[in-house]
This record gives C-alpha cells, sequence and structure tokens, in this order.
C-alpha cells in the first residue's frame, strides 16, 4: 500500500514579509501568470567580513579576485544541482545561474510556484504604491532543499525603491551667462571641492537605476554646454527590462542626472548604467549583475535610490529581513573585489516624511558597507582679494526637503562607529548604525546645472551628492594606484577626527518639526553631514 505522508517541509527563516500599510486584496492572482524569482543560494564558505582590511590604507590591501568568490565562496555546485532537480520537479525553469553571487533564477506559473514554494499569491491595490502582487505566509521548503536556498525574491513586486526629482525654484539657468548665481556647474564644484587631478582612462563608475532610460540628445547638448568631453556610456538592462525614457520622465531626468555628474566630474571614466525593476528583487538582481560583470568590471558604484527600512512600529512598511540580509551580502561581496558603493541617505529630513512623530531612515543607506552620503547646502562667496570662501550648511529647506540621515533600528552599529554615533532616539534606543558618513553639495536652490527633458535645470537631491563622491572616488583610486574600496573603518578611526574633511557645524535635519530639531550639526559627526563634504586633496594625502 503507498504511503500517503505529506512530504516534510520546512519554513525558510527570515521570509515573513508584511504587507505595506493600506494594502487591498483585489483577488488571487492569475494561476497561469508567469513569474520570475531569484534565489539566494548557500555559499560554499561565507564570505570573510571586513576586519582584515579595515584598517588597511588602500596600497596594502590586498581584495579577493572574482575567481576567488567564484571558487572559494561562491554557489555550492551540490546546492545548485538540488535546486535544479527541485525545479525540474515542479516543472520549474531555471533562468540563470550566478556562482559569484550565489543566485539562482527560476521561472513558473504562479500555480507552480505556489505549490512549490508553499505560497499564496494575491492582486493587490495601493494608494502610493500603485497595483502589485504580493504572497501571504512564510515560504517553506522541501527537506531536500531546505539548506540549500537562503531567500526567495520576486514574489512581491511592489515599490522597494524611490527616487524624487528635487528641481530648483525658477531662476537663470543659462550656463553660459555670467551673472551671479546660487547653482553650480557639475564642473565648478571639482575646483571647490578640491578633486585631485587624474586621468581616468581606466576607471569605471556603474550608476544603478530603477526606472526611466538614457536621452542621448541631452547628454550631447550637456557635453557641449560645458566642454565636457561625451562619455563612454554603457546600458546594461537586466533580463525583462527595457529602459524607456518617454514611459517614466521623471526616473529619466535622475538618470541624466547621474550620467551628467558622472560625465562632468570624472571625465574620461567608461560608466555603465545598470537598469533593474524597483522592487527588492530588482535591487538583488542589479547587485549581482555587478558582481558578475567582468566585462566592465566597475570600480566604484553609485546609487540613488532608497526607502525607508522596516522598523518595528511601522509594521514593516516595505524591506523584509531577507531582502536586507542579501543586499547586504551582496555589498560586502562587492567590498571584497576592492568596489566601493557611494548610496545617498534620500532628501526627506530625519522624518523621511513618514510623520510618525520618530526618526526614520532609509536603506540600502544604513548598510555597514556604503558610503552613506549626505546633503549640504553651498554657497561659494568670491573674496575682494581674489579667491573663493566656502559657506557650507545643512541642507534643510522645510518639509519634506532635507538631507536624510539619523541611526538605523534595525541594523546594528558597527564596531568602527561605537564610541562615536549615539543610539536612536525612538522607542528602544537602538545602538544601531548611523548615517550618513560623509556629505555634499545637495540642495536645489545652489543644484546642479544639468540638461533633462531638452532643456537646462538646476537639480539638487543627495542623488546629485552620491555620484560626485563616488567621482572623487575614481580619482583617487587613480592617484594611490590602488582600489580605496570601502573606507568606513579608516574614515571613523582617523579621516574624520583628524578634520581631513569639511567639517559642517551649522543646521539640522529635522524638516517637518516634529523631532525637536534633531539632528544637529556640530564638531565631528554628525547625523546631517556625517564627517562633512569633501576636501579631495587633503583625503588624497591622509589615505596616502
Amino acid at each position: 500500500m503507498a504511503s500517503s505522508r505529506t512530504p516534510t517541509r520546512t519554513p525558510l527563516a527570515n521570509s515573513h514579509h508584511h504587507l505595506p500599510p493600506g494594502s487591498v486584496a483585489l483577488h488571487k492572482t492569475a494561476a497561469g501568470r508567469r513569474i520570475d524569482l531569484t534565489l539566494g543560494v548557500r555559499r560554499l564558505q561565507p564570505l570573510p567580513d571586513l576586519s582584515k582590511l579595515d584598517l588597511q590604507l588602500p596600497k596594502q590591501r590586498h581584495y579577493l579576485s572574482r575567481s576567488d568568490l567564484e571558487h572559494k565562496h561562491g554557489a555550492d555546485p551540490a546546492a545548485l544541482k538540488r535546486i535544479r532537480d527541485f525545479a525540474a520537479a515542479h516543472q520549474l525553469t531555471v533562468t540563470h545561474e550566478d556562482v559569484i553571487s550565489a543566485r539562482i533564477g527560476l521561472s513558473g506559473t504562479v500555480a507552480q510556484l505556489s505549490a512549490a514554494f508553499g505560497v499564496t499569491l494575491f492582486d493587490y491595490e495601493h494608494p502610493e504604491l500603485g497595483s502589485f502582487h504580493a504572497r501571504t505566509g512564510q515560504i517553506s521548503l522541501p527537506s531536500e532543499v531546505a539548506n540549500d536556498i537562503t531567500g526567495v525574491f520576486g514574489f512581491n513586486n511592489h515599490r522597494a525603491l524611490r527616487r524624487r526629482p528635487r528641481q530648483a525654484p525658477s531662476q537663470p539657468v543659462d550656463a553660459k551667462k555670467s551673472q551671479a548665481h546660487a547653482w553650480f556647474l557639475p564642473t565648478e564644484l571639482v575646483g571647490l571641492y578640491n578633486f585631485p587631478a587624474a586621468d581616468l582612462s581606466q576607471q569605471t563608475i556603474g550608476l544603478l537605476e530603477f526606472g526611466g532610460g538614457v536621452v542621448h540628445s541631452d547628454l550631447s547638448s550637456f557635453c557641449q554646454h560645458t566642454g565636457v568631453k561625451p562619455p563612454a556610456l554603457s546600458i546594461v538592462a537586466l533580463p525583462g527590462v527595457t529602459p524607456n525614457a518617454a514611459a517614466d520622465p521623471d526616473s529619466t531626468g535622475e538618470v541624466m542626472l547621474d550620467i551628467e555628474v558622472v560625465a562632468a566630474m570624472a571625465p574620461g571614466a567608461k560608466i555603465v548604467t545598470y537598469f533593474s525593476t524597483f522592487d527588492e528583487k530588482g535591487l538583488i538582481d542589479a547587485l549581482s549583475a555587478v558582481i558578475e560583470d567582468k566585462t566592465h568590471n566597475p570600480d566604484v558604484i553609485s546609487i540613488s535610490w532608497g526607502w525607508d527600512e522596516n522598523q518595528p512600529f511601522s509594521n514593516g512598511i516595505l524591506w523584509s529581513p531577507a531582502a536586507i540580509s542579501h543586499v547586504n551580502e551582496s555589498f560586502l561581496a562587492a567590498a571584497q573585489l576592492g568596489i566601493s558603493i557611494c548610496v545617498s541617505t534620500g532628501d526627506d529630513g530625519s522624518e523621511a516624511q513618514v510623520k510618525d512623530g520618530q526618526a526614520h531612515v532609509n536603506f540600502p543607506a544604513t548598510s555597514p558597507y556604503v558610503l552613506a552620503v549626505g546633503g549640504t547646502t553651498l554657497h561659494a562667496l568670491p573674496q575682494a582679494g581674489g579667491g573663493t570662501q566656502l559657506n557650507e550648511v545643512v541642507w534643510n529647506d522645510g518639509p519634506g526637503s532635507g538631507t536624510g540621515g539619523g541611526i538605523s533600528d534595525i541594523t546594528p552599529v558597527p564596531a568602527w562607529q561605537e564610541g562615536v554615533v549615539p543610539k536612536s532616539i525612538n522607542t528602544g534606543h537602538f545602538a544601531g548604525r548611523g548615517i550618513p558618513d560623509v556629505a555634499a553639495n545637495a540642495d536645489p536652490n545652489t543644484g546642479y546645472w544639468v540638461f533633462s527633458g531638452g532643456k537646462p535645470t538646476i537639480v539638487g537631491g543627495t542623488s546629485a551628492a552620491a555620484p560626485l563622491w563616488a567621482c572623487l572616488i575614481a580619482r583617487l583610486n587613480v592617484n594611490l594606484n590602488a582600489k580605496l574600496g570601502n573606507f568606513n573603518a579608516l574614515l571613523y578611526t582617523q579621516i574624520g577626527p583628524k578634520g581631513v574633511l569639511r567639517d559642517i557645524t551649522s543646521g539640522n535635519n529635522d524638516t517637518d518639526g516634529l523631532l525637536d530639531g534633531r539632528f544637529a550639526a556640530g564638531p565631528g559627526w554628525d547625523a546631517c553631514t556625517g564627517w562633512g563634504s569633501p576636501d579631495g586633496v587633503k583625503l588624497l594625502q591622509a589615505l596616502k
């Protein structure tokens, strides 16, 4: 007599996922609809931490190669084999295997995937996020692959990343006129922030984008007006993604901001833009593409997208614990390769526009493996005897317009921040990762002259400050003849305390006035501008 015993299934750790508050279930997702998933795969060995690199100067560092990552820390071949067998048993298609980043892609119908992973999918509507599908319940796995799969992403495709255009109020924007103006050509900031000269022809700067597209005519006009040589630009669209400039003009404007800032501030550097979807899976896939990219081999990455991390009092807004864990793992893998990653802290102040009386910070800026970049208001004042005096304060233009920054309520404080950053001001006073680490001009009123939408415009935001820092790091790489990589430990233990950066001591980022003026700038590190804005030559000397 055949046994009717149900196969043993095991819940996947960290796979619980809260629905965004306000979501309304419409109906079950159509059983025949096809969905692509990305799975995390158990590695041969866990990735090492950065402790052996942290306090070494760039010339002393020995990074892993992609071959090292693949053969020592890549996806376990035996685990991949069992996952392929599991996929075949459920009529699923393997779409890709990324051994270095330990990922595998599976595709199937909703009915097939629901049976394979023990979930139910519904279609939802949300007043801000629009239409999306999401699962209910925790993912469960058959015993034969329970130890091989570390995460499953793609069942929930609601937005987890956003970026809002920050345009200045109407003002003259003719780049060739000599009248006084508060905004800057990106090329002007190279001098004001004392960037070291460098031949950047061997540097590649990667930009992660999650909407919009590239308008080549706008880039050509920008280069023509600013006298910048058009960059070597490559576009990497992840499977299933078609960049479309016309379909999402706001995001396209932000994409062009990234590209034009890099073209102007890192002339000669190659630029590669990675286009992905704006959900959790999209960020994980984009980071995998960076780690696997032997063709473009980026040296520095800039990310100007994010959203409030899932803090407990918010019922888990967007980010699942598994997604945060896997994104951090990808950032760590990039750091082991010597890739520097700059992430903007957001433009919504210390409340991140949640407005619940608590402080909020954005992920992925709160990852310990990235350089979190905040924003300032910069004025360059001509002096009577020649020269320029810089006056720089925290960017805070009032409700919903100012630099993000604060203390994470879910990411523990890294060792190199202990004794420097305070505990969270929220209930529980969690000892968390503080952001930003550094800052640069971001106020739209003192913004960047760019060409977008067929015309010149002035744009600000920490989404401009992040690629600015990426350009500086590319210049440092050349002058050091070494990869800077992740230098947070050096920043907090040596560079910052020695006053190498321009310390910003005036202002706060309580844009909505709900936190009694916290956080306020002051001498040393603060949760508005970190250790301050760049002095590129001084930073270069400190890193030597």
